[in-house]
Protein backbone atom coordinates (compact mmCIF):
# COMPACT_ATOMS: atom_id res chain seq x y z
CA UNK A 1 0.00 0.00 0.00
CA UNK A 2 2.88 2.40 0.71
CA UNK A 3 4.12 2.20 -2.88
CA UNK A 4 0.63 3.08 -3.98
CA UNK A 5 0.69 6.04 -1.65
CA UNK A 6 3.94 7.36 -3.07
CA UNK A 7 2.58 7.51 -6.58
CA UNK A 8 -0.74 8.90 -5.42
CA UNK A 9 0.56 11.62 -3.17
CA UNK A 10 3.27 12.67 -5.60
CA UNK A 11 0.56 13.24 -8.17
CA UNK A 12 -1.56 15.03 -5.62
CA UNK A 13 1.36 17.19 -4.55
CA UNK A 14 1.80 18.15 -8.19
CA UNK A 15 -1.87 19.04 -8.41
CA UNK A 16 -1.70 21.05 -5.18
CA UNK A 17 1.46 22.88 -6.25
CA UNK A 18 -0.06 23.92 -9.59
CA UNK A 19 -0.63 27.71 -9.51
CA UNK A 20 -4.10 29.09 -10.02
CA UNK A 21 -2.88 30.92 -13.09
CA UNK A 22 0.50 30.86 -14.85
CA UNK A 23 2.56 34.03 -14.85
CA UNK A 24 2.22 35.99 -18.00
CA UNK A 25 5.10 35.72 -20.47
CA UNK A 26 7.44 38.65 -20.49
CA UNK A 27 6.53 39.47 -24.09
CA UNK A 28 2.85 39.67 -23.21
CA UNK A 29 3.13 41.62 -19.95
CA UNK A 30 0.38 44.08 -19.18
CA UNK A 31 1.05 47.75 -19.93
CA UNK A 32 2.59 49.69 -17.07
CA UNK A 33 -0.35 52.12 -16.99
CA UNK A 34 -2.97 49.38 -16.54
CA UNK A 35 -5.21 50.35 -13.59
CA UNK A 36 -5.07 47.98 -10.60
CA UNK A 37 -7.96 45.64 -9.97
CA UNK A 38 -10.58 47.00 -7.58
CA UNK A 39 -10.79 45.55 -4.09
CA UNK A 40 -13.85 43.35 -3.51
CA UNK A 41 -15.29 41.49 -0.56
CA UNK A 42 -18.07 38.90 -0.37
CA UNK A 43 -19.15 36.29 2.22
CA UNK A 44 -18.86 33.52 -0.35
CA UNK A 45 -15.15 34.22 -0.79
CA UNK A 46 -14.48 32.69 2.63
CA UNK A 47 -13.42 29.03 2.40
CA UNK A 48 -15.76 26.33 3.65
CA UNK A 49 -15.29 25.04 7.19
CA UNK A 50 -12.57 22.39 7.46
CA UNK A 51 -13.43 18.89 8.71
CA UNK A 52 -12.65 17.86 12.29
CA UNK A 53 -10.43 15.00 11.21
CA UNK A 54 -7.60 14.97 8.67
CA UNK A 55 -5.33 12.34 7.14
CA UNK A 56 -1.68 13.15 7.74
CA UNK A 57 -0.11 10.31 5.74
CA UNK A 58 -0.94 7.26 3.71
CA UNK A 59 0.19 5.03 6.56
CA UNK A 60 -2.49 6.54 8.79
CA UNK A 61 -5.11 6.02 6.12
CA UNK A 62 -4.06 2.43 5.45
CA UNK A 63 -4.05 1.62 9.16
CA UNK A 64 -7.54 3.03 9.61
CA UNK A 65 -8.71 1.15 6.54
CA UNK A 66 -7.49 -2.21 7.82
CA UNK A 67 -8.89 -1.58 11.29
CA UNK A 68 -12.33 -0.25 10.36
CA UNK A 69 -13.23 -1.66 6.96
CA UNK A 70 -16.37 -3.78 7.23
CA UNK A 71 -15.64 -5.42 3.89
CA UNK A 72 -12.22 -6.61 5.03
CA UNK A 73 -13.63 -7.80 8.33
CA UNK A 74 -16.35 -9.79 6.58
CA UNK A 75 -13.81 -11.33 4.19
CA UNK A 76 -11.57 -12.28 7.11
CA UNK A 77 -14.55 -13.95 8.78
CA UNK A 78 -14.98 -15.98 5.60
CA UNK A 79 -11.42 -17.25 6.09
CA UNK A 80 -12.25 -18.27 9.66
CA UNK A 81 -15.37 -20.05 8.45
CA UNK A 82 -13.38 -21.92 5.83
CA UNK A 83 -10.88 -23.03 8.46
CA UNK A 84 -13.73 -24.20 10.68
CA UNK A 85 -15.20 -26.19 7.77
CA UNK A 86 -11.81 -27.89 7.29
CA UNK A 87 -11.78 -28.96 10.91
CA UNK A 88 -15.34 -30.26 10.61
CA UNK A 89 -14.41 -32.27 7.51
CA UNK A 90 -11.41 -33.77 9.31
CA UNK A 91 -13.60 -34.86 12.23
CA UNK A 92 -15.56 -37.15 9.91
CA UNK A 93 -12.57 -39.54 9.56
CA UNK A 94 -11.04 -39.29 13.02
CA UNK A 95 -11.91 -41.74 15.83
CA UNK A 96 -14.80 -40.78 18.07
CA UNK A 97 -15.30 -41.67 21.71
CA UNK A 98 -18.53 -41.20 23.60
CA UNK A 99 -19.77 -42.24 27.02
CA UNK A 100 -23.19 -42.50 28.61
CA UNK A 101 -24.52 -43.16 32.11
CA UNK A 102 -28.14 -44.17 32.82
CA UNK A 103 -29.67 -44.25 36.31
CA UNK A 104 -33.01 -46.07 36.64
CA UNK A 105 -35.46 -46.13 39.53
CA UNK A 106 -38.58 -48.32 39.35
CA UNK A 107 -41.43 -46.30 40.74
CA UNK A 108 -44.15 -48.94 40.91
CA UNK A 109 -43.46 -51.52 43.76
CA UNK A 110 -42.91 -55.18 43.06
CA UNK A 111 -45.88 -57.51 43.75
CA UNK A 112 -45.35 -60.27 46.38
CA UNK A 113 -47.30 -63.51 47.44
CA UNK A 114 -49.11 -65.89 45.21
CA UNK A 115 -51.53 -63.94 43.12
CA UNK A 116 -52.12 -66.59 40.50
CA UNK A 117 -55.12 -66.62 38.22
CA UNK A 118 -56.70 -70.16 38.24
CA UNK A 119 -59.14 -71.68 35.76
CA UNK A 120 -62.16 -72.67 37.94
CA UNK A 121 -63.07 -75.49 35.60
CA UNK A 122 -59.74 -77.27 35.30
CA UNK A 123 -57.87 -75.83 38.28
CA UNK A 124 -54.87 -74.97 36.15
CA UNK A 125 -52.89 -71.76 36.74
CA UNK A 126 -53.47 -69.32 33.88
CA UNK A 127 -51.33 -66.35 35.10
CA UNK A 128 -48.77 -65.95 37.86
CA UNK A 129 -48.11 -62.42 39.14
CA UNK A 130 -45.40 -63.35 41.66
CA UNK A 131 -45.23 -62.67 45.33
CA UNK A 132 -47.31 -59.88 46.89
CA UNK A 133 -45.12 -59.54 49.94
CA UNK A 134 -42.21 -57.78 48.11
CA UNK A 135 -40.95 -54.32 49.04
CA UNK A 136 -40.59 -51.08 47.07
CA UNK A 137 -39.03 -50.18 43.67
CA UNK A 138 -35.60 -51.26 42.38
CA UNK A 139 -32.61 -49.03 41.40
CA UNK A 140 -30.04 -49.69 38.67
CA UNK A 141 -27.08 -47.87 37.16
CA UNK A 142 -25.75 -48.52 33.67
CA UNK A 143 -22.60 -47.03 32.10
CA UNK A 144 -21.11 -47.52 28.65
CA UNK A 145 -18.23 -46.22 26.53
CA UNK A 146 -18.30 -46.44 22.73
CA UNK A 147 -15.45 -45.91 20.30
CA UNK A 148 -15.83 -45.78 16.53
CA UNK A 149 -13.40 -45.39 13.67
CA UNK A 150 -13.95 -44.84 9.97
CA UNK A 151 -11.84 -47.30 8.04
CA UNK A 152 -12.87 -46.62 4.45
CA UNK A 153 -14.80 -43.50 3.40
CA UNK A 154 -13.45 -42.06 0.18
CA UNK A 155 -16.03 -39.29 0.06
CA UNK A 156 -15.12 -38.00 3.54
CA UNK A 157 -11.40 -38.06 2.74
CA UNK A 158 -12.02 -36.15 -0.47
CA UNK A 159 -14.08 -33.54 1.39
CA UNK A 160 -11.07 -32.76 3.59
CA UNK A 161 -9.05 -31.78 0.52
CA UNK A 162 -11.93 -29.70 -0.78
CA UNK A 163 -12.13 -27.82 2.50
CA UNK A 164 -8.43 -26.96 2.31
CA UNK A 165 -8.85 -25.67 -1.24
CA UNK A 166 -11.74 -23.55 -0.02
CA UNK A 167 -9.44 -22.07 2.62
CA UNK A 168 -6.99 -21.05 -0.09
CA UNK A 169 -9.78 -19.50 -2.13
CA UNK A 170 -10.96 -17.46 0.88
CA UNK A 171 -7.46 -16.13 1.50
CA UNK A 172 -7.06 -15.17 -2.15
CA UNK A 173 -10.40 -13.39 -2.10
CA UNK A 174 -9.25 -11.45 0.94
CA UNK A 175 -6.01 -10.48 -0.82
CA UNK A 176 -7.89 -9.20 -3.84
CA UNK A 177 -10.22 -7.25 -1.57
CA UNK A 178 -7.16 -5.59 -0.01
CA UNK A 179 -6.13 -4.52 -3.50
CA UNK A 180 -9.54 -3.14 -4.46
CA UNK A 181 -10.11 -1.38 -1.13
CA UNK A 182 -6.68 0.25 -1.45
CA UNK A 183 -7.73 1.43 -4.90
CA UNK A 184 -10.98 2.79 -3.50
CA UNK A 185 -9.16 4.63 -0.74
CA UNK A 186 -6.66 6.07 -3.21
CA UNK A 187 -9.47 7.23 -5.45
CA UNK A 188 -11.26 8.84 -2.49
CA UNK A 189 -8.09 10.73 -1.52
CA UNK A 190 -7.50 11.85 -5.10
CA UNK A 191 -11.10 12.97 -5.50
CA UNK A 192 -10.93 14.94 -2.26
CA UNK A 193 -7.73 16.76 -3.22
CA UNK A 194 -9.05 17.49 -6.71
CA UNK A 195 -12.37 18.81 -5.43
CA UNK A 196 -10.54 21.00 -2.91
CA UNK A 197 -8.51 22.37 -5.79
CA UNK A 198 -11.59 23.02 -7.93
CA UNK A 199 -13.27 24.75 -4.99
CA UNK A 200 -10.27 27.07 -4.64
CA UNK A 201 -10.37 27.79 -8.36
CA UNK A 202 -14.10 28.52 -8.20
CA UNK A 203 -13.50 30.94 -5.32
CA UNK A 204 -10.80 32.69 -7.34
CA UNK A 205 -13.19 32.80 -10.28
CA UNK A 206 -15.86 34.45 -8.11
CA UNK A 207 -13.35 37.04 -6.92
CA UNK A 208 -12.41 37.82 -10.51
CA UNK A 209 -16.08 38.10 -11.47
CA UNK A 210 -16.70 40.49 -8.58
CA UNK A 211 -13.70 42.57 -9.64
CA UNK A 212 -15.06 42.73 -13.17
CA UNK A 213 -18.43 43.82 -11.83
CA UNK A 214 -16.80 46.53 -9.71
CA UNK A 215 -14.78 47.66 -12.72
CA UNK A 216 -17.88 47.81 -14.89
CA UNK A 217 -19.78 49.76 -12.25
CA UNK A 218 -16.89 52.23 -12.02
CA UNK A 219 -16.94 52.66 -15.77
CA UNK A 220 -20.69 53.21 -15.68
CA UNK A 221 -20.20 56.07 -13.24
CA UNK A 222 -17.80 57.68 -15.69
CA UNK A 223 -20.22 57.13 -18.56
CA UNK A 224 -18.05 54.62 -20.45
CA UNK A 225 -20.25 51.59 -19.68
CA UNK A 226 -23.91 50.91 -20.30
CA UNK A 227 -26.62 49.15 -18.38
CA UNK A 228 -26.12 46.12 -20.61
CA UNK A 229 -22.52 45.92 -19.46
CA UNK A 230 -23.69 45.91 -15.82
CA UNK A 231 -26.19 43.13 -16.50
CA UNK A 232 -23.58 41.03 -18.23
CA UNK A 233 -21.14 41.50 -15.35
CA UNK A 234 -23.81 40.56 -12.82
CA UNK A 235 -24.71 37.54 -14.93
CA UNK A 236 -21.06 36.49 -14.81
CA UNK A 237 -21.04 36.87 -11.01
CA UNK A 238 -24.17 34.73 -10.74
CA UNK A 239 -22.59 32.05 -12.89
CA UNK A 240 -19.44 32.12 -10.76
CA UNK A 241 -21.53 31.83 -7.59
CA UNK A 242 -23.35 28.83 -9.02
CA UNK A 243 -20.08 27.11 -9.85
CA UNK A 244 -18.74 27.83 -6.36
CA UNK A 245 -21.82 26.38 -4.67
CA UNK A 246 -21.53 23.21 -6.75
CA UNK A 247 -17.78 22.85 -6.15
CA UNK A 248 -18.12 23.40 -2.39
CA UNK A 249 -20.77 20.68 -2.22
CA UNK A 250 -18.48 18.40 -4.22
CA UNK A 251 -15.80 18.99 -1.57
CA UNK A 252 -18.19 18.07 1.22
CA UNK A 253 -19.27 14.92 -0.58
CA UNK A 254 -15.67 13.91 -1.24
CA UNK A 255 -14.90 14.36 2.46
CA UNK A 256 -17.89 12.19 3.30
CA UNK A 257 -16.74 9.58 0.80
CA UNK A 258 -13.24 9.57 2.29
CA UNK A 259 -14.70 9.19 5.75
CA UNK A 260 -16.81 6.24 4.64
CA UNK A 261 -13.82 4.64 2.93
CA UNK A 262 -11.98 4.81 6.26
CA UNK A 263 -14.94 3.51 8.26
CA UNK A 264 -16.22 6.78 9.74
CA UNK A 265 -19.58 8.52 9.50
CA UNK A 266 -17.96 11.96 9.73
CA UNK A 267 -16.19 13.85 6.93
CA UNK A 268 -12.43 13.49 6.68
CA UNK A 269 -10.01 15.65 4.71
CA UNK A 270 -6.38 15.51 3.63
CA UNK A 271 -3.83 17.88 5.12
CA UNK A 272 -2.56 20.18 2.36
CA UNK A 273 0.97 20.10 3.81
CA UNK A 274 1.20 16.34 4.26
CA UNK A 275 4.79 15.18 4.73
CA UNK A 276 5.49 12.66 1.99
CA UNK A 277 8.97 11.66 3.18
CA UNK A 278 7.52 9.56 6.03
CA UNK A 279 6.13 6.99 3.62
CA UNK A 280 9.18 6.73 1.37
CA UNK A 281 10.88 4.19 3.65
CA UNK A 282 8.19 1.55 3.24
CA UNK A 283 7.46 2.26 -0.41
CA UNK A 284 9.13 -0.89 -1.71
CA UNK A 285 7.79 -3.18 1.01
CA UNK A 286 4.12 -3.24 0.06
CA UNK A 287 1.97 -3.50 -3.05
CA UNK A 288 4.61 -5.46 -4.89
CA UNK A 289 4.09 -5.60 -8.65
CA UNK A 290 3.21 -8.88 -10.32
CA UNK A 291 4.92 -10.27 -13.38
CA UNK A 292 1.86 -11.89 -14.91
CA UNK A 293 -1.87 -11.19 -14.88
CA UNK A 294 -2.52 -14.82 -14.01
CA UNK A 295 -0.86 -14.22 -10.63
CA UNK A 296 -3.46 -11.67 -9.57
CA UNK A 297 -5.47 -12.71 -6.54
CA UNK A 298 -8.93 -12.55 -8.13
CA UNK A 299 -7.88 -14.78 -11.03
CA UNK A 300 -6.23 -17.23 -8.65
CA UNK A 301 -9.40 -17.27 -6.55
CA UNK A 302 -11.47 -17.93 -9.65
CA UNK A 303 -9.20 -20.86 -10.50
CA UNK A 304 -9.74 -22.19 -7.00
CA UNK A 305 -13.49 -21.86 -7.48
CA UNK A 306 -13.26 -24.05 -10.59
CA UNK A 307 -11.20 -26.60 -8.68
CA UNK A 308 -13.70 -26.65 -5.82
CA UNK A 309 -16.60 -27.14 -8.21
CA UNK A 310 -14.85 -30.09 -9.85
CA UNK A 311 -14.08 -31.62 -6.47
CA UNK A 312 -17.74 -31.38 -5.50
CA UNK A 313 -18.60 -33.34 -8.62
CA UNK A 314 -16.11 -36.03 -7.63
CA UNK A 315 -17.51 -36.12 -4.10
CA UNK A 316 -20.97 -36.91 -5.43
CA UNK A 317 -19.50 -39.80 -7.43
CA UNK A 318 -17.70 -41.11 -4.35
CA UNK A 319 -21.02 -41.16 -2.53
CA UNK A 320 -21.98 -44.22 -4.62
CA UNK A 321 -19.20 -46.26 -2.98
CA UNK A 322 -19.66 -48.31 0.23
CA UNK A 323 -18.09 -47.26 3.53
CA UNK A 324 -16.48 -49.39 6.22
CA UNK A 325 -16.22 -48.49 9.88
CA UNK A 326 -15.42 -50.23 13.15
CA UNK A 327 -16.91 -49.73 16.60
CA UNK A 328 -16.54 -51.07 20.10
CA UNK A 329 -18.78 -50.68 23.16
CA UNK A 330 -17.91 -51.39 26.80
CA UNK A 331 -20.87 -51.36 29.20
CA UNK A 332 -21.75 -52.36 32.74
CA UNK A 333 -24.98 -52.46 34.78
CA UNK A 334 -25.28 -52.38 38.58
CA UNK A 335 -28.54 -52.95 40.57
CA UNK A 336 -29.42 -52.72 44.26
CA UNK A 337 -31.02 -56.18 44.25
CA UNK A 338 -27.77 -57.77 45.34
CA UNK A 339 -26.98 -59.27 41.97
CA UNK A 340 -23.41 -58.88 40.68
CA UNK A 341 -22.58 -56.22 38.10
CA UNK A 342 -23.09 -57.27 34.51
CA UNK A 343 -20.34 -56.14 32.12
CA UNK A 344 -20.33 -56.48 28.33
CA UNK A 345 -17.79 -55.59 25.65
CA UNK A 346 -18.40 -55.93 21.92
CA UNK A 347 -16.60 -55.10 18.72
CA UNK A 348 -18.43 -54.31 15.48
CA UNK A 349 -17.51 -53.96 11.84
CA UNK A 350 -20.06 -51.99 9.81
CA UNK A 351 -20.20 -52.10 6.02
CA UNK A 352 -22.69 -49.58 4.61
CA UNK A 353 -23.64 -50.08 0.97
CA UNK A 354 -25.79 -47.39 -0.69
CA UNK A 355 -28.36 -49.05 -2.90
CA UNK A 356 -31.14 -46.62 -3.77
CA UNK A 357 -31.94 -43.18 -2.38
CA UNK A 358 -34.71 -42.18 -4.76
CA UNK A 359 -32.33 -40.59 -7.28
CA UNK A 360 -31.05 -37.80 -5.01
CA UNK A 361 -27.42 -38.51 -5.84
CA UNK A 362 -28.08 -38.43 -9.58
CA UNK A 363 -29.69 -35.00 -9.19
CA UNK A 364 -26.77 -33.81 -7.07
CA UNK A 365 -24.39 -35.08 -9.74
CA UNK A 366 -26.07 -33.04 -12.47
CA UNK A 367 -26.19 -29.95 -10.25
CA UNK A 368 -22.49 -30.25 -9.40
CA UNK A 369 -21.59 -30.62 -13.07
CA UNK A 370 -23.59 -27.48 -13.94
CA UNK A 371 -21.89 -25.50 -11.15
CA UNK A 372 -18.49 -26.64 -12.38
CA UNK A 373 -19.31 -25.44 -15.89
CA UNK A 374 -20.52 -22.08 -14.52
CA UNK A 375 -17.28 -21.66 -12.55
CA UNK A 376 -15.18 -22.36 -15.64
CA UNK A 377 -17.26 -19.89 -17.65
CA UNK A 378 -16.88 -17.20 -14.96
CA UNK A 379 -13.12 -17.75 -14.92
CA UNK A 380 -12.87 -17.34 -18.68
CA UNK A 381 -15.02 -14.19 -18.59
CA UNK A 382 -12.85 -12.71 -15.82
CA UNK A 383 -9.67 -13.57 -17.71
CA UNK A 384 -10.93 -11.87 -20.88
CA UNK A 385 -12.12 -8.79 -19.00
CA UNK A 386 -8.85 -8.52 -17.06
CA UNK A 387 -6.74 -8.87 -20.19
CA UNK A 388 -8.61 -6.11 -21.99
CA UNK A 389 -8.62 -3.98 -18.83
CA UNK A 390 -4.85 -4.32 -18.48
CA UNK A 391 -4.32 -3.16 -22.05
CA UNK A 392 -6.63 -0.19 -21.49
CA UNK A 393 -4.93 0.75 -18.23
CA UNK A 394 -1.49 0.73 -19.82
CA UNK A 395 -2.81 2.86 -22.66
CA UNK A 396 -4.65 5.22 -20.31
CA UNK A 397 -1.43 6.68 -18.88
CA UNK A 398 -0.40 8.10 -22.25
CA UNK A 399 -3.95 9.30 -22.89
CA UNK A 400 -4.13 10.99 -19.48
CA UNK A 401 -0.75 12.67 -19.99
CA UNK A 402 -1.83 13.94 -23.42
CA UNK A 403 -5.13 15.16 -21.98
CA UNK A 404 -3.35 17.00 -19.17
CA UNK A 405 -0.88 18.56 -21.61
CA UNK A 406 -3.71 19.81 -23.84
CA UNK A 407 -5.64 21.07 -20.80
CA UNK A 408 -2.53 22.89 -19.57
CA UNK A 409 -2.09 24.57 -22.94
CA UNK A 410 -5.76 25.49 -23.09
CA UNK A 411 -5.62 26.95 -19.58
CA UNK A 412 -2.52 29.01 -20.42
CA UNK A 413 -4.18 30.36 -23.56
CA UNK A 414 -7.43 31.10 -21.71
CA UNK A 415 -5.48 32.92 -19.01
CA UNK A 416 -3.67 35.02 -21.56
CA UNK A 417 -6.89 35.84 -23.42
CA UNK A 418 -8.58 36.84 -20.19
CA UNK A 419 -5.62 38.97 -19.09
CA UNK A 420 -5.46 40.82 -22.38
CA UNK A 421 -9.24 41.24 -22.55
CA UNK A 422 -9.36 42.60 -19.01
CA UNK A 423 -6.48 44.99 -19.66
CA UNK A 424 -8.14 46.22 -22.83
CA UNK A 425 -11.48 46.69 -21.08
CA UNK A 426 -9.85 48.67 -18.26
CA UNK A 427 -8.33 51.05 -20.81
CA UNK A 428 -11.62 51.54 -22.63
CA UNK A 429 -11.12 48.96 -25.35
CA UNK A 430 -13.22 45.88 -25.92
CA UNK A 431 -16.77 45.09 -24.82
CA UNK A 432 -18.32 43.59 -21.71
CA UNK A 433 -19.28 40.56 -23.76
CA UNK A 434 -15.63 39.88 -24.49
CA UNK A 435 -14.84 40.29 -20.79
CA UNK A 436 -17.51 37.83 -19.63
CA UNK A 437 -16.73 35.33 -22.36
CA UNK A 438 -13.02 35.24 -21.56
CA UNK A 439 -13.72 34.93 -17.82
CA UNK A 440 -16.08 32.01 -18.33
CA UNK A 441 -13.62 30.26 -20.62
CA UNK A 442 -10.81 30.71 -18.07
CA UNK A 443 -12.86 29.26 -15.21
CA UNK A 444 -13.77 26.23 -17.29
CA UNK A 445 -10.19 25.77 -18.45
CA UNK A 446 -8.99 25.81 -14.82
CA UNK A 447 -11.51 23.11 -13.90
CA UNK A 448 -10.60 21.04 -16.95
CA UNK A 449 -6.93 21.18 -15.98
CA UNK A 450 -7.65 20.06 -12.42
CA UNK A 451 -9.74 17.16 -13.70
CA UNK A 452 -7.01 16.23 -16.18
CA UNK A 453 -4.42 16.18 -13.39
CA UNK A 454 -6.72 13.87 -11.43
CA UNK A 455 -6.94 11.66 -14.50
CA UNK A 456 -3.15 11.31 -14.59
CA UNK A 457 -3.04 10.26 -10.94
CA UNK A 458 -5.87 7.78 -11.39
CA UNK A 459 -4.26 6.31 -14.50
CA UNK A 460 -1.02 5.71 -12.62
CA UNK A 461 -2.90 4.16 -9.71
CA UNK A 462 -4.87 1.89 -12.01
CA UNK A 463 -1.71 0.81 -13.76
CA UNK A 464 -0.11 -0.07 -10.43
CA UNK A 465 -3.11 -1.83 -8.89
CA UNK A 466 -4.05 -3.82 -11.94
CA UNK A 467 -0.91 -5.92 -11.48
CA UNK A 468 -0.12 -5.73 -7.76
CA UNK A 469 -0.38 -7.66 -4.55
CA UNK A 470 -1.24 -5.40 -1.61
CA UNK A 471 -1.60 -8.17 0.97
CA UNK A 472 -0.50 -7.21 4.47
CA UNK A 473 1.47 -9.82 6.43
CA UNK A 474 -0.35 -11.13 9.49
Amino acid sequence: MAALAVMLLRGLAFAQAAPAAPPAPASAAAPADTPPSPSVDDPMLAPIAPPKRFIASWDDAARLLRARSTDLRSAYDDILRAEADSRTALAAVLPTLSGSVTATHTILPKLGGSNNVVDPTTGNTLLSTGSSSGGGGANSLSASVRASLTLVNLQAWHQIGTAHVNEDASRLTYQDLERTTAAGLADAIAQNVTNERISELSRVGLRDALERLALTEAKERTGTATGLDIVRARQDVASARSSLVASDEAVRKSRDALGLALGFTEPIGVLPATDLSSIEHGALQACRPLQDLAQRADLLAANKAVEIAKRHTTEVDLGFLPTLSAGSTLGTTVTDAGTPARTTWNIQAILAVPIWDGGARYGARREAAAIADQSATSLEALRRKSTVGLAQVRRSIDVAEDTRRVAQESRDLAFEVDRLTRAAYQTGKGTSLDLVTSATALRQAEVNLAVAELGVVQARLDNLLTLANCAVAR
